[in-house]
C-alpha cells in the first residue's frame, strides 16, 4: 500500500548494562600487619629422649683406664647377645648353634671362650618355658618405636615385643651382673616404653621384662614402678 514501517529490535539501554559491563572492583583495605614481617623462627624441638642409652650418672660412675676397656667389652658381649636373640629365635631348633657360631666368628676381637659363653646363656634362655611367647613365630625383634611421653620426644628400640589378644610382652635382654634391685635407669627404660605402647593398645594389659642372660632370670617391672618412674622424669623436665 506504499507505506513503510520501522520496527527497533534492540533492546533497551537499562537492560543491556547489567548484562555487558562487569562488576566494579571491590574496595581496597588495608593489608594485614603480618605480611610485612618476617616469618618467626622455627623452635628446634629437644632431642628425644633415647631409652636405651644410660643417662649422665651412669656414665659418670665410668671410671676411666680398665674400667672403659671393660665397658668397651661389655658393649660387644651385649651386641652379640643382642644379635643372637634377633636371629636364632627364627630359625629352626637344628640350625640354630651353627648359625650361633657363625655369628660369634664374626667378633675377631671377642675370646673364643667369652662367644661359647655368650652363646650358652642366649640358648638357655630361650628355652626358658615362662619367655615362649616372646620367641614364639609371631613375636618381633628389635622393634623401633617412636612417640611422645609426658611431653617428651621418645625414641627407641624394644629387644623382644609379643602382642597377643589382651597383652602386650616388652623384653629388654640385659648381659651383665643381675643387681639386687632394677637400676632407675632400666626401670625408666621399660616406663618409656610402656607408655609408648599403651598409646596404641590402650585396652591391652603391658608386662615389662627385664631378662638377665647370666643368671637366666627374668625381672617384672610393675606398673606401679614405671608410673613413678615416669613421675620423676616429669619432675626433672619441669625443674
Amino acid at each position: 500500500n506504499g507505506i513503510l514501517q520501522y520496527v527497533n529490535t534492540v533492546e533497551t539501554v537499562s537492560e543491556v548494562i547489567p548484562e555487558n559491563i562487569p562488576p566494579a572492583p571491590p574496595a581496597e583495605s588495608a593489608a594485614p600487619d603480618w605480611l610485612a614481617k618476617a616469618a618467626p623462627a622455627e623452635p628446634y624441638p629437644p632431642r628425644p629422649l633415647r631409652p636405651s642409652m644410660p643417662d649422665a650418672s651412669t656414665m659418670a660412675a665410668t671410671a676411666p683406664g680398665t674400667a672403659l676397656l671393660a665397658a668397651s667389652q661389655a658393649l660387644t658381649r651385649g651386641r652379640l647377645a643382642h644379635r643372637l636373640f634377633e636371629v636364632l629365635p627364627a630359625l629352626p631348633s637344628n640350625r640354630q648353634q651353627v648359625a650361633a657360631q657363625r655369628i660369634i666368628a664374626g667378633e675377631a676381637d671377642l675370646p673364643a671362650d667369652t662367644g661359647q659363653h655368650i652363646v650358652s646363656d642366649v640358648m638357655r634362655v630361650m628355652a626358658m618355658p615362662e619367655l615362649a611367647a616372646l620367641f614364639g613365630h609371631d613375636a618381633l625383634a628389635e622393634v623401633s618405636v617412636s612417640g611422645v611421653v609426658a611431653g617428651n620426644g621418645v625414641a627407641g628400640q624394644i629387644d623382644r615385643l609379643h602382642v597377643g589378644p589382651d597383652r602386650v610382652l616388652i623384653a629388654d635382654f640385659k648381659t651383665g651382673p643381675m643387681p639386687p634391685t632394677a637400676p632407675p635407669a632400666y626401670i625408666r627404660q621399660l616406663a618409656l616404653y610402656a607408655a609408648l605402647l599403651e598409646q596404641i593398645y590402650p585396652d591391652h594389659q603391658i608386662v615389662t621384662w627385664l631378662v638377665w642372660t647370666e643368671a637366666t632370670t627374668v625381672q617384672e617391672i610393675p606398673e606401679t614402678a614405671r608410673m613413678d618412674a615416669l613421675k620423676a622424669l616429669v619432675s626433672a623436665a619441669g625443674a
